[in-house]
């Protein structure tokens, strides 16, 4: 759990330095620095209010090579699901600086949009770009985007290439551990029918973030191996987790792997 704490306070961090401009940066040219002002002002206001927008508009109008302005413009509509709004504006902040927001791109296409060949193209791209394993986090903090990569081979039904992907970056000495990573490879192995893989890592998800989806998932392989005993005992534990919720919750979209208490009945009726 300590290694979770380290890697929030380090996404923490990052949010809070990438919210505002240097604008001495841009002191060279007065409109791009008037549109860093304006920039920064936005984040006064509620996102996506019309006050957020306007500043954000003034930015861009003043200095249209301003990526940020574009990316923070495109989170309202993302988040009022306006994706055709959201694209043109998100694609712009793309082509204007790929290394920066090819990551938001690919996480909103992942996220929102499932949309995962495109966001298999945007992170193996980012990958080329950057030249090193680590590529950075999803949105929301709870991902490496190795593991979004990963999910995303799966979900288009390259699930031996997910499996790869997972295990290579978990064998990274400098790799820590996401919240359900353990959750998603243990999947892959039961998916993939190597059901004594898939026990430890469901096991390791436990040891690291209990949950839900660990214990529904655990049983579900002990079912696959006839122990209707382990599988119960796991399948309660799932049912009484998810009464607690103790589960994968967002506010915004589904997670990959995500299951509901009906589908812990439904497994239960199997046993």
């Amino acid at each position: 759990m300590k290694r979770y704490i380290l890697f929030f306070i380090l996404i923490l961090f990052q949010t809070i330095a990438s919210s505002q401009l240097n604008c001495e940066l841009f002191k060279d040219d007065s409109e791009c620095y008037k549109a860093c002002q304006h920039y920064n002002q936005e984040s006064q206001h509620q996102q996506g209010s019309y006050a957020s927008q306007k500043h954000l508009s003034e930015a861009i109008d003043l200095c249209p090579t301003l990526s940020n302005a574009y990316f923070e413009k495109s989170v309202a509509f993302l988040k009022r699901g306006k994706f055709i709004q959201w694209k043109e504006l998100m694609d712009k902040a793309v082509e204007l600086n790929p290394e920066q927001h090819l990551s938001d791109r690919a996480w909103a296409q992942y996220a929102f949009l499932h949309n995962y060949e495109e966001t298999i193209k945007d992170l193996n791209r980012l990958m080329e770009l950057k030249g090193i394993p680590f590529i950075g986090v999803g949105q929301n903090g709870d991902y490496d985007l190795r593991i979004v990569l990963a999910l995303s081979y799966k979900l288009t039904g390259q699930k031996k290439k997910a499996i790869e992907i997972i295990e290579t970056a978990m064998a990274d000495k400098d790799y820590y551990v996401g919240l359900y990573d353990n959750l998603h490879l243990g999947i892959l192995y039961l998916e993939n029918n190597q059901l004594e893989r898939a026990i430890k890592s469901f096991e390791n998800q436990i040891k690291e973030n209990e949950l839900a989806e660990a214990y529904y998932y655990l049983g579900k392989t002990y079912l696959a191996l006839k122990n209707k005993t382990e599988a119960t005992l796991n399948i309660d534990k799932a049912l009484e987790l998810y009464k607690s919720n103790r589960k994968m919750f967002s506010r915004y979209y589904q997670f990959t792997d995500q299951i509901y208490e009906q589908d812990i009945i439904d497994l239960k009726k199997l046993i």
